[in-house]
């Protein structure tokens, strides 16, 4: 789907994102780069100095909001503004080329490649990062930048599955805690039913014991009149047998 680089980035920007303060995965977490000696921990594959100037922090949060921003206009499908976003990380990432990646046959696809070797740490995260998402777009995928559907999460993700059918992010285990209130869900309202029949019973089957003895009890008559149109029919019998002798 995208290279292995395009994946890498992408997942490192999800990271970067994550680290705003916020619900994640159940529980209200604060900023994770509210100091600069933060960052070489939140970030460990940008190589910033063990003690970053503020100046750095303000740029990698500032990248941070605007990696945010596209993320969540991309999960509510407004792709006119994710692109908007795209594009403004791309300008502040200079000119744009395309080269050949090392090691290259002619059929390799070229990537897209942008800044110095020289760059400073923060300025090398921005141009990765907006390489990673222009590729995304170039694609059509943008689709697949996610927020957790998890209960008190907002943590952004890449949804990489076939049939973009993902729904949580992998780093507050949101899935399973999903499925287990679902399931305590379901407990809660088959016990409720149950005593809802225990306190409630149903007596429909009395009724139409009952309602059978009416028709019985019609056609026939009931129970203590039949003792009596027999001994009627005795003593017709009885009269009878008097006559004819």
């Amino acid at each position: 789907m995208f290279s292995a680089t395009t994946t890498s980035r992408l997942a490192q920007a999800a990271t970067l994102a994550n680290t705003a303060p916020g619900p994640r995965g159940g529980r209200l977490l604060p900023d994770r780069l509210d100091q600069p000696a933060e960052l070489p921990v939140a970030l460990p594959n940008w190589n910033f100095d063990e003690d970053p100037s503020s100046a750095t922090l303000r740029s990698v949060r500032k990248l941070r909001a605007a990696v945010a921003g596209i993320w969540q206009d991309a999960h509510a499908l407004d792709i006119d503004a994710a692109l908007e976003g795209v594009n403004h990380l791309l300008a502040s990432a200079g000119p744009v080329h395309v080269i050949a990646p090392e090691p290259a046959t002619e059929r390799t696809p070229a990537v897209l490649a942008a800044g110095q070797d020289s760059d400073v740490p923060e300025k090398s995260l921005s141009t990765s990062l907006a390489l990673a998402l222009a590729e995304v777009a170039l694609a059509g995928e943008l689709t697949r930048l996610r927020t957790c559907s998890g209960e008190d999460c907002t943590n952004a993700f890449v949804d990489l599955t076939r049939n973009r059918s993902k729904q949580f992010c992998d780093e507050a285990n949101c899935a399973n805690r999903a499925h287990v209130k679902a399931y305590r869900a379901r407990q809660a309202a088959e016990s409720s039913d149950r005593g809802d029949r225990s306190d409630h019973p149903d007596h429909s089957d009395d009724a139409d014991r009952e309602a059978e003895s009416d028709e019985v009890s019609s056609e026939h008559g009931s129970l203590e009149d039949a003792p009596e149109k027999k001994d009627k029919a005795g003593k017709k019998k009885a009269k009878k047998g008097k006559k004819k002798k």
